[in-house]
């Protein structure tokens, strides 16, 4: 078969002649629509821009448009990782710019093939807005599966704030995702004024219908009577934390803070808030634990850990309950480079980003149980393994509350942390439990079951964040079903697609 385009009328024609920079200015739009800019309205925007810039095109052309537009998408949503990469990772402007250019660069290859297999499964020269969608949602599940994952920047994130939320509980980020794409691609129909915007615009307005109808819905309850917590920030350069010379100054400003911490809190230390192992600070924890016991109160803390297995020495980036409760987490989903080296024997000693310090941690157990605090069962969650949708979900089966530790000094004064907040806000929505967040310099912050925040420190202060939640049991449908519904549909609308195509 030939590489012919899929429309030849004289709109798509005039249209095609702009496409290509199109996709990439709507690729640009796509963060915009996250924290901190936070203006939703440009996520449907973009997506119909990148679904007209296809109208008209040849695969190649399709293949073209989709990496420029995710170029543009993730180009501009995750430059901030040059951040950790030049500042903290003593690499060189010069190297670390094209390095996160290439890692975008990788990340287009899958808007690149959806614009391919939308072009390619045209039928009689219309591009099928169900399999556009259908085939965004099997990618974007394939990205944060494929090679440890990166499930960073999923259409449905920014849709946090509108009458979608209601759709969390029952299919996730998947199903706000889904509903987002329909809406932006029959937004994007309609303007050429085509039949094919009428199926997915009244997909699209099921979902906004059922968001709204389910929003006021409340799939748990409480199991017991509100919880104080308090959340202390240090707020330790990030070029300084890791020092040795840091070590007792990091102590004191811990101990500090948290000696003001009225008695009957649980209190949750951030990831690493020692930079140095468990057994090594053990005395002082153990303290510090002692006094929060007198008061009351509970500490658990993010801290690196060491277990020697054989003849073998393992380290563990981890969270433990040191007063008041009972356990260790390791965590499971480690960042490539920043926590582990992918090849080390050949990468470490190359530049000095492939050693960076704590960067040879071991993968936790997934049949780790979780943490028990106080009266309470506890999923623990550190930095960026909360935006695992599926693994956050069951590990919430049977706890009452979900906390996640992170350090996002690392990203400065980038959107990354702003990102990082927004997405994990979703956790609380599809789980139905209160999400308590604690950090080295922002955002620390208590969130609701319906992914609203309740309360939140400044970034860049030292401060405790105090506040209440409330332990919480039962499942939402999203917890019970995890993203299979939801995936099922989008290969359904992609079959849809593909049954029309041969009539």
């Amino acid at each position: 078969m030939t590489d012919q385009p899929a429309a030849r009328t004289t709109g798509t024609s005039r249209l095609n002649r702009f496409a290509t920079p199109v996709a990439l200015l709507a690729g640009l739009l796509y963060p915009l629509a996250f924290a901190p800019w936070a203006f939703w309205p440009l996520m449907p925007v973009s997506i119909a821009l990148l679904w007209l810039s296809l109208h008209g095109a040849t695969r190649r052309q399709a293949l073209l448009r989709g990496w420029l537009y995710g170029l543009g998408m993730f180009g501009f949503g995750i430059a901030w990782v040059h951040v950790s990469m030049h500042e903290y990772g003593a690499t060189p402007m010069w190297l670390a710019v094209p390095m996160t250019a290439l890692f975008a660069a990788f990340l287009a290859l899958f808007p690149a093939l959806l614009g391919w297999l939308t072009v390619r499964f045209a039928r009689h020269a219309t591009l099928s807005p169900l399999l556009f969608a259908g085939a965004w949602v099997i990618l974007d599940a394939l990205r944060g599966w494929l090679l440890t994952g990166f499930p960073w920047l999923y259409a449905g994130y920014p849709m946090i704030e509108t009458a979608l939320m209601g759709l969390a509980p029952l299919g996730g980020i998947w199903l706000l995702t889904l509903v987002t794409v329909l809406t932006g691609t029959a937004l994007g129909a309609a303007l050429l004024r085509q039949k094919t915007a009428i199926a997915a615009g009244v997909l699209a307005l099921v979902g906004w219908g059922t968001g709204l109808v389910t929003d006021p819905l409340q799939f748990t309850e409480p199991a017991a009577e509100p919880t104080r917590v308090a959340l202390p920030q240090g707020n330790i350069p990030q070029d300084l934390r890791w020092q040795l010379s840091m070590r007792e100054a990091t102590r004191d400003i811990y101990a500090e803070l948290t000696a003001r911490i009225p008695p009957e809190h649980l209190v949750i230390w951030p990831e690493s808030a020692l930079t140095e192992f468990l057994d090594d600070a053990a005395e002082f924890l153990l303290d510090q634990g002692e006094l929060l016991a007198a008061r009351d109160s509970t500490l658990i803390t993010g801290i690196p850990t060491r277990e020697r297995r054989g003849f073998d020495i393992h380290y563990f980036n981890s969270i433990a309950v040191i007063s008041g409760g009972d356990g260790i987490y390791h965590k499971q989903k480690l960042v490539p480079f920043g926590e582990y080296v992918p090849l080390q024997s050949l990468l470490r000693g190359l530049i000095p980003f492939f050693d960076l310090p704590m960067s040879s941690f071991t993968q936790g157990d997934p049949e780790q149980p979780n943490l028990l605090a106080m009266y309470m069962v506890v999923s623990p969650f550190i930095c960026y393994e909360i935006l695992y949708p599926e693994l956050v979900a069951e590990r919430a089966n049977d706890s009452n509350v979900l906390i996640t530790v992170s350090n996002d000094a690392w990203f400065g004064t980038s959107a990354g942390p702003h990102q990082h907040f927004q997405m994990a806000r979703l956790r609380a929505a599809e789980t139905g439990r209160w999400l308590l967040r604690s950090t080295n310099n922002g955002i620390t912050a208590i969130v609701d079951p319906r992914g609203q925040v309740t309360a939140r420190l400044p970034q860049f202060t030292r401060d405790v964040l105090l506040g209440e939640f409330v332990p919480m049991s039962g499942q939402t449908p999203y917890m019970m079903l995890g993203g299979w519904p939801v995936w099922g549909l989008a290969l359904l609308l992609c079959a849809t697609a593909l049954v029309r195509r041969k009539a």
